[in-house]
């Protein structure tokens, strides 16, 4: 019998199974990647009385691989935040679904596992940008300012590593970040002594951004802004933590960063405004992507749609 872990690659899927792994000991495959690489499922190759846990990653875009799963025999549990589309119906699989706009997969872990080891649901919150939840958590357990700002600073920094076209365009894998994260046991603070990786992470991401808030808009609406970057390194890297800052600095205002690939078309990260939270996975939906209300993404649009999207963009962010 052979057991696996599937999780996303950023702060989100990391920590949420990190979380269930302290609570819930066991010793599993892992199988994880960049934050876009929304088909985790189809590398689990399973066998009857397997055990399959997948956390943070899209039901419907991984439901064709979790119906072949089930089929093997194996048995699944999902925690996810995403817009599962239809759920399977099967006496192997158990769900622990949540699409309110306001809620991470580390959050739904977190009360799975009655609030054991809540401080690293509390940087997952932070990575997914739910910043004034994530707060009023780190409150409510007695924490300093700094030891507040070291969550926010490691949620944010773990999820801007995970953006990449692959995993060679980060800086550390998440593997790497996995294994950094079960080292520090349920305590974690631990996090800034692990080698280089805090540090590394920190660096970077506060150069990155002060390179993308120097950029000019491609279009500015009442309710909304779009940026369409180059293809660079630190744009791909960026843009999550990009999107995520210019909402929470101005909570009326929706974003998209569209970031160009390689072969010519655009990768898309969308956030729907932190006062209206409502809309990006329906968006990204029509063009091929996905996500939730809150958070939604693009990877190949043809820059021939661009003015397509902004369109639909300013529609759905009236």
């Amino acid at each position: 019998m052979t057991n696996y872990d599937v999780f996303n690659g950023d702060t989100d899927g990391i920590f949420a199974w990190h979380q269930l792994r302290l609570a819930h000991p066991r010793e599993a495959k892992i199988v994880t990647g960049v934050k876009r690489d929304v088909n985790l499922a189809s590398r689990v190759d399973s066998q009857e009385g397997d055990l399959v846990t997948i956390m943070d990653v899209s039901h419907a875009k991984n439901r064709k691989d979790v119906q072949r799963i089930l089929d093997s025999g194996a048995i699944v549990e999902y925690f996810d935040h995403h817009d599962p589309k239809e759920l399977i119906e099967h006496p192997n699989i158990t769900y622990h679904i949540n699409t309110e706009p306001n809620i991470s997969t580390g959050l739904i872990v977190n009360s799975h596992v009655k609030g054991q080891n809540r401080l690293w649901s509390i940087a997952t919150a932070f990575g997914d940008n739910h910043i004034d939840l994530a707060m009023n958590m780190a409150k409510s357990e007695g924490l300093s300012d700094e030891q507040v700002l070291i969550l926010k600073q490691i949620g944010l920094v773990v999820n801007y590593n995970s953006y990449g076209q692959t995993v060679d365009d980060l800086f550390f894998s998440p593997e790497e970040i996995a294994e950094a994260a079960r080292a520090c046991g349920p305590d974690i603070f631990n996090f800034l002594e692990q080698g280089d990786i805090f540090s590394t992470l920190l660096e970077n991401f506060n150069a990155d951004m002060s390179s993308a808030v120097c950029q000019e808009p491609f279009s500015i609406s009442d309710n909304g802004v779009i940026y369409t970057l180059p293809n660079e390194a630190w744009t791909h890297r960026i843009m999550g933590s990009f999107s995520n800052h210019l909402v929470s600095t101005n909570k009326d205002l929706a974003c998209a960063i569209a970031v160009l690939n390689s072969d010519g078309t655009y990768r898309i990260s969308v956030r729907s405004s932190i006062n209206n939270p409502y809309g990006a996975g329906n968006l990204c939906g029509k063009f091929d992507g996905g996500g939730r209300e809150k958070a939604g993404g693009i990877n190949n649009l043809p820059a021939s749609d661009m003015n397509a999207f902004k369109e639909e963009f300013e529609k759905v962010f009236a």
